[in-house]
């Protein structure tokens, strides 16, 4: 499993089709705050490439609603088994900071925006998280394997 580099051409920013009033959400905003990013193939050996919410949210609740929107906005279409579980699993999540896994297809996570940073803060997010599950050599198997989609909390 790879880490993400430093932001650069590999990273994207992504959007879900909901609005939020301005109080909630600063576009291309900074710190303090929440926001999203997600995975796909997250156990790629080849090449990862993580694609960021442009949106800093005031609020850890408006950014998971957020994460949960474009979860069943734009990947239902590639597969809709997984996307349904995985919004349903956000609904569940009571963790400020985590990690879902979606077997080796998706891997969201929600994380903190600190003062003057940008949601590409994400990265070093991220990485810990690389760097939690690489320490047991048996868990991206066990994250790979997994029938349904798995909540790792961080923190």
């Amino acid at each position: 499993m790879l880490k993400l580099d430093a932001p650069g051409r590999s990273f994207q920013s992504v959007i879900s089709n909901h609005d939020y009033p301005d109080a909630e959400a600063e576009w291309n905003g900074t710190g303090p705050g929440w926001s999203w990013m997600w995975v796909p193939y997250p156990f790629n050996s080849q090449h990862v490439q993580g694609q960021f919410s442009r949106q800093v949210f005031k609020r850890n609740q408006t950014s998971r609603g957020d994460l949960r929107a474009f979860v069943g906005e734009n990947l239902a279409e590639n597969d809709r088994r997984w996307s349904k579980a995985a919004a349903a699993t956000l609904r569940d999540v009571t963790a400020q900071e985590f990690v879902l896994v979606c077997s080796n297809v998706w891997a969201f996570a929600l994380f903190e925006v600190n003062s003057s940073s940008t949601a590409n803060s994400g990265t070093a997010f991220y990485n810990r998280w690389v760097g939690a599950v690489n320490a047991d050599p048996q868990a991206p198997y066990m994250l790979m394997a997994a029938e349904k989609p798995t909540v790792m909390a961080m923190g």
